[in-house]
């Protein structure tokens, strides 16, 4: 409730009477606004009464309750989206060095046939299946951990 407003024929001296008890809070007391503004606790009481101070201060108190946690609530969401958005650019750089390994370790083999070759030597058959086989495991665990950053993504545009 961003408005609290005075009643039609509420008297301007009740009405400012209200707003300082308002401003004193949810523990406001009216010995504590008595005191305040001069007057005795039970004129307040009576005024509280006659302007209905408890249901709209209640209204008022609900109010504010409410914007404060739907502010956190914002603030929230905002802080895990900044978590989310740093996670997806760390896994789009992790993909990226691990497939730049992947990409380097099959050079290394190329290189290293084409050395063979050039020289005349016969490869040895049981190296070739597990050199491929790491660097084909680096290349599919690169393009998992891009396809993370990339349902990162995706849920980032739905948080918006």
């Amino acid at each position: 409730m961003n408005s609290f407003l005075q009643l039609s024929d509420e008297p301007a001296d009740a009405y400012e009477q209200l707003l300082l008890h308002r401003d004193f809070g949810p523990s406001r007391q009216f010995s504590q606004t008595a005191d305040f503004v001069g007057c005795s606790e039970s004129t307040l009481r009576r005024r509280a009464e006659q302007w209905n101070w408890v249901e709209r201060l209640a209204d008022y108190d609900s109010g504010m309750l409410q914007q404060a946690s739907e502010a956190r609530t914002e603030a929230e969401l905002e802080r895990y989206k900044n978590q989310l958005e740093t996670f997806r650019q760390e896994q789009l750089t992790r993909a990226r060095m691990v497939g730049d390994r992947a990409e380097e370790l099959l050079q290394m083999v190329e290189s290293s046939l084409q050395h063979h070759f050039e020289t005349g030597n016969m490869l040895q058959l049981r190296e070739l299946p597990s050199v491929m086989s790491a660097a084909c495991k680096a290349l599919e665990g690169a393009m998992n951990i891009e396809a993370t950053a990339i349902g990162v993504s995706e849920l980032l545009k739905e948080l918006d």
